[in-house]
């Protein structure tokens, strides 16, 4: 169980990479920009989850 949560948690965050690689095609750099904010944000709240959830 702990090796899918750790699976579905990691592959997150890919969601908005993806939507930045699209928007970074269409050279649309304002929603690029949003894309790579919503990443780091996924990404801090997966990194949180995840030690929250072996940690505890």
């Amino acid at each position: 169980m702990t090796i899918l949560l750790l699976l579905y948690a990691g592959a997150i965050p890919l969601v908005p990479l993806i939507g930045a690689e699209i928007f970074k095609r269409r050279k649309d750099v304002r929603r690029r920009n949003v894309c790579y904010v919503l990443f780091a944000m996924q990404l801090l709240l997966s990194i949180s989850y995840i030690v929250d959830y072996i940690s505890g």
